[in-house]
């Protein structure tokens, strides 16, 4: 192990930690160590150490939380869990990159904030989109008035997701704006750059069980910005991102939280992925490098925020989605 290596521990052998480590990989061995993984099972955090050769498995998140060689953690388990497990590092003096939804309501995403900010320790919510290079292209082209004034920004993004069981379930922070909205709320949040929107409003089908199935969000903006969302999880939808303005139009292709091509009247560009050493269970998982590197970044420079990834960003994005999901009425228990 390097003397400066970044040391993380991994709390959760889930889907989506496997592809994180296999984007991990995808970076200079000198600078990124995964010195141990845990899991509720011993079992599958033992499995998932073999698979990864990771020195070290635990059978509970306090003893990854307790060993003093991780420096960083990152959260991969299920929505509910996250506050906990990111209270549980941040506690033990570990820096955090948590999954997104990093809390499920703006309420608890504060305290996990204050918390860090009390133990002078660096937090972030990892919506990965934010550091694709292609974003900061997208972004130079939009504020170079290539489009002219921008005016309507249209994105869908819909799974056909009725056999996952936690998505379906109030418990488990179920229901599509969690999962796939929030990426539809970022991408209109990086584009407007940060800018409040004047009002929000939501429409929607929701399940037997009371989460969100499919809905529609309006946002009006000043300027005569309309965003327009469509998400879903009880249908596959084209998953496009496209901004149109008084003198074109930008697709971001499908899928485009995590997209390879976009197209303005530049022309179609493409920012290929490295590819992975071993199958990924998501979409373009390789890409998470670019937050793992930023993760790096931020700790060598001794910040408790990345300036991509703002702790403002994310209380903003959650604002709105408390907003959206009162106005549906879909009410989880950390809300009461």
């Amino acid at each position: 192990m390097a003397s400066n290596s970044t040391r993380w521990g991994i709390m959760g052998a889930s889907r989506i930690a496997h592809d994180f480590m296999v984007a991990l990989k995808t970076l200079p061995e000198i600078e990124h160590t995964v010195v141990a993984v845990s899991s509720r099972s011993l079992e599958r955090a033992t499995e998932f150490a073999v698979r990864h050769k990771i020195a070290k498995a635990y059978g509970s998140y306090k003893e990854l939380a307790e060993d003093e060689d991780v420096e960083v953690v990152y959260v991969g388990t299920i929505h509910p869990e996250h506050a906990l497990l990111c209270k549980l590092a941040l506690s033990h003096g570990k820096h955090v990159l948590c999954e997104k939804p990093i809390t499920l309501n703006l309420k608890n995403t504060k305290e996990l904030f204050d918390l860090a900010k009390v133990k002078g320790l660096f937090i972030m919510e990892a919506l990965w989109t934010r550091f694709f290079p292609l974003y900061a292209e997208v972004k130079n082209l939009v504020d170079s008035n290539i489009l002219g004034e921008i005016r309507v920004a249209m994105v869908s993004f819909g799974i056909s997701a009725d056999h996952v069981e936690r998505l379906q379930d109030p418990a488990m922070g179920g229901g599509a704006l969690l999962d796939v909205g929030i990426y539809c709320l970022n991408i209109v949040d990086m584009i407007f750059g940060g800018q409040e929107p004047t009002s929000i409003s939501a429409m929607g089908q929701k399940t037997p069980a009371g989460v969100d199935s499919t809905v529609t969000i309006t946002m009006l903006y000043a300027e005569n910005r309309t965003a327009s969302l469509t998400i879903s999880m009880a249908a596959q939808l084209p998953n496009e991102a496209v901004f149109a303005g008084s003198q074109g139009s930008l697709t971001i292709h499908s899928p485009f939280h995590c997209a390879t091509k976009f197209t303005s009247p530049a022309g179609t560009k493409e920012y290929p992925l490295p590819k992975p050493s071993m199958p990924l269970n998501f979409v373009n998982s390789t890409g998470m490098r670019y937050e793992i590197e930023a993760v790096r970044k931020s700790l060598l420079s001794s910040e408790t925020q990345n300036s991509t990834m703002p702790w403002s960003t994310t209380e903003r994005i959650f604002r709105w989605m408390d907003e959206i999901r009162r106005q549906l009425g879909v009410v989880y228990k950390e809300d009461i």
